[in-house]
Order: C-alpha cells, then sequence, then structure tokens
C-alpha cells in the first residue's frame, strides 16, 4: 500500500501523508456513518486503483462509495478522459447522435480507434436505456450524460477497464435501480439484507421460499451465475440451522403407543432435500 500511495502523491505532486488523508476522507464520506473510520485494507484498494490508473485523487478524478457493504471506487468523467487520453495506442474517439423523426435524440454512438486494428470499437447507448428522470442532471444536460455514458462504456470495452464504475452507475446501484453496466460492474448484492430474511426463517417451507425468491430476483437482474454460490452456501447453513433446532421441537410433541414404533414423518422425510434447497443445489 505505501508504494502505491508513494506513487500516487509523485504523480500528484503532494505529500503521501496528504495522499493518504483524501483517501481516508473518501472512504469515511462513502460510509456515510458517524464515527466511521477508513480500515487499511480499504485504503489499499482506493490507493491501488489510484496508482494502476494514475488517476488523482486531489483533483477529484475518483471517489468510493460502498453498496452492500463492499467497498467500490467511482472514476469521475475527467478521470475516464485521463486515462484514455494517456493509452499510447489510442488514436482519436468519434461520436454519432440518432434522431428520431421529430428531431429527438434517442442514441449516441461513439468509436474508438486504436493504432494497429482495422477496425475501431463502436458502442452505441440509448437514451430509453440511460435517462434517470430523477436526476436533476440528466433533465438538464441529457445529450451531454449520454454522450459521457457511450464515452465509459467504449473506453472500458476498448482498454479493459473493470475495477470501476462511473458515477451515473454508483447512483443507479444506491437507488436499487436495474443496472445497465457490464456483467462485471453490476453484480452488486446486499447480502447483510440477505442473510437477516434467511435468519428470519424458522421452518425449511420458510426458507425455501426465500431462497427461491432470491434467486429469481438474481436471474431478472442478470446476476445469478455470478453470486449463485455465495446463496448456496448461505442457504446451506441456515437449513442446518433449522435442522439443529428440529429436535429440541420434538421433546415437546406428545408420542403415543402406535407412533412410537413407526418411524416419524419427520425422520422418514429427514433425508429428503427441500424445495428450497433443490433450487438452489440444481444451479451448480
Amino acid at each position: 500500500m505505501s508504494n502505491a500511495l508513494a506513487t500516487i502523491a509523485q504523480s500528484s505532486g503532494v505529500s503521501v501523508e496528504d495522499v493518504t488523508d483524501v483517501l481516508k476522507g473518501m472512504i469515511i464520506s462513502a460510509k456515510n456513518q458517524h464515527g466511521s473510520t477508513a480500515s487499511n485494507a480499504e485504503l489499499a484498494i482506493v490507493s491501488g486503483v489510484c496508482a494502476k490508473y494514475d488517476l488523482n485523487p486531489m483533483v477529484k478524478e475518483c471517489a468510493a462509495f460502498i453498496s452492500g457493504g463492499k467497498l467500490q471506487v467511482v472514476l469521475m468523467i475527467d478521470g475516464w478522459y485521463r486515462i484514455v487520453n494517456r493509452q499510447p495506442d489510442f488514436d482519436g474517439v468519434e461520436f454519432d447522435d440518432h434522431l428520431d423523426a421529430n428531431g429527438n435524440l434517442t442514441a449516441i454512438t461513439c468509436r474508438m480507434y486504436i493504432k494497429g486494428r482495422s477496425r475501431p470499437v463502436v458502442v452505441t447507448e440509448y437514451m430509453a436505456e440511460c435517462r434517470q428522470d430523477r436526476s436533476d442532471v440528466w433533465k438538464k444536460y441529457p445529450a451531454r450524460m449520454l454522450r459521457h455514458k457511450a464515452y465509459i462504456q467504449c473506453a472500458r470495452m476498448t482498454f479493459g477497464i473493470s475495477e470501476m464504475v462511473d458515477s451515473d452507475e454508483a447512483e443507479r446501484i444506491k437507488s436499487g435501480e436495474r443496472d445497465v453496466t457490464p456483467q462485471q460492474s453490476r453484480g452488486v448484492v446486499d447480502y447483510q439484507a440477505l442473510e437477516a430474511e434467511m435468519s428470519a426463517c424458522d421452518t425449511q417451507d420458510k426458507l425455501r421460499a426465500c431462497c427461491t425468491a432470491i434467486r429469481e430476483d438474481m436471474e431478472k437482474r442478470g446476476i445469478w451465475n455470478a453470486e449463485k454460490a455465495i446463496v448456496i452456501e448461505m442457504n446451506g447453513r441456515h437449513k442446518a440451522r433449522i435442522e439443529a433446532a428440529a429436535p429440541i421441537e420434538a421433546e415437546f410433541e406428545e408420542v403415543n403407543e402406535e407412533s412410537a414404533n413407526e418411524p416419524t414423518k419427520q425422520a422418514t422425510n429427514a433425508g429428503e432435500p427441500i424445495d428450497g434447497e433443490a433450487a438452489v443445489v440444481e444451479f451448480e
């Protein structure tokens, strides 16, 4: 981490102490909690990304935010410009506006040219998918914001930038909207909330329904394949918890002479997979 901080300080023309203070302030602000601090691990994440892409946090080329208990780095548009223009093979960019019959902007296409390639990387972003009606910036500057989106997505594909999201994507994640970013940027899940939901299940039926709902939601968002291993592990833990509590409840059951000589229904079904478990395990 010290090497990363030194690299940022040298590039930014300030001291290591100043860079450290700024990065810690970004992380603490992202947590938005009274008395919160920035851990060494969190500082290492942000400083590592800044050093790798030669970003200057002193002029707000990047920021940080917390989602689902995880720290992520947000790259501002000036940071994207800096990364792209610093690439030695970058050979220019072009934009095409797409208008409907009434002259309204419907989409913007971005083309990035790379030296030595016969064809540019081409990405088109659509107003209907990207516009955020609750955002004052999108309402006031829709064309500029859409151009930024096209530029960012094209840069991401051209140079393989995957560790960061842009400020617009960060707002979508925070607001709980369905994101339209590439797979590596949209697999954000609030596992603390899911843990709480599963912890509230005191029967296998409730756990099965809970896991089924979680799977259906993740499939709709297109993140199930990336996140299913964690859900399977959580389901297994809570299944075992419920099963462990079952004998305590059985001690209070009345046992008559007839039922004492026959396997109980619970014991008969003990080895059968619950529907919720089957619904999760079969995705492996």
